[in-house]
């Protein structure tokens, strides 16, 4: 079982600083393959104890164990086969029946009474989506705004109020920079939607609703960063638009 798999078949057991522990891991293996304990501890600002009780709560019996999966991960290569493209196909399928089956109706009762929408995307693929669901709300007489960042993010956090609303786009839910946002606005009660793959995510506890989708990763075998398809973002979008056109025929 990868690293990955192990932390989120033990997400129940996991604290807000097990979960940055963890933040900290996944995007910097390489790196901490190489470091100590103590080392670690002090790249995400806790006590070496901190560590052990997080690995321990992942079932390992300590530190270097943690360390070996972490190896074994970055260790891994992939032969391109036709299996990848059923599961990326299985992916998008289960991210269909998911996303009918989901209930938007807070979330498109949230859209239709904001004064403000603005939406923020962590990264290229997300502010893409962003840009996509900007396009498509116009055809509703929906304006949502596209949070920058840097200076535009403190000065949205400066000027946003509890009548506005922010959708907030992130793959893994965890990205830092979302997470430090959405907790920032849950004490302005602003109403906050997430998106991300999986409502194991930090993301999950500041925001009013979650919506995920399925997302299959695979290695390249060239890096060792997985790469995944990209097109459930965009179903996602779909999804949202036309749930809220059918949230707006209901209502009259």
């Amino acid at each position: 079982m990868s690293l990955d798999k192990l932390v989120e078949s033990n997400y129940a057991q996991l604290n807000e600083i097990d979960l940055y522990i963890w933040q900290y891991i996944l995007h910097h293996k390489r790196e901490c393959q190489k470091i100590s304990i103590h080392e670690l501890a002090h790249e995400c600002n806790v006590s070496h104890t901190s560590i052990l009780r997080f690995t321990k709560k992942l079932g390992l019996d300590g530190f270097s164990e943690l360390k070996f999966y972490i190896k074994w991960d970055l260790s891994q290569k992939s032969e391109f086969t036709p299996q990848i493209i059923n599961e990326a196909c299985d992916s998008f399928v289960k991210t269909i029946d998911e996303l009918k089956n989901h209930d938007f109706t807070h979330v498109c009762s949230m859209i239709h009474h904001a004064e403000r929408i603005f939406v923020y995307g962590t990264g290229v693929l997300q502010n893409d989506m962003a840009n996509e669901l900007r396009r498509q709300f116009l055809y509703s007489n929906k304006v949502l705004h596209i949070a920058g960042h840097g200076t535009e993010l403190d000065t949205l956090i400066s000027n946003v109020t509890e009548r506005d609303m922010l959708i907030i786009i992130s793959l893994s839910g965890d990205n830092e920079d979302a997470v430090t946002l959405a907790r920032i606005l849950k004490g302005l009660k602003v109403p906050m939607v997430g998106l991300a793959k999986t409502n194991n995510c930090l993301l999950s506890k500041y925001c009013d609703e979650m919506i995920t989708f399925k997302y299959y990763t695979f290695h390249l075998g060239m890096t060792d960063k997985l790469y995944g398809c990209t097109a459930q973002f965009f179903l996602v979008a779909d999804f949202l638009f036309l749930k809220f056109l059918e949230y707006l025929n209901e209502s009259k």
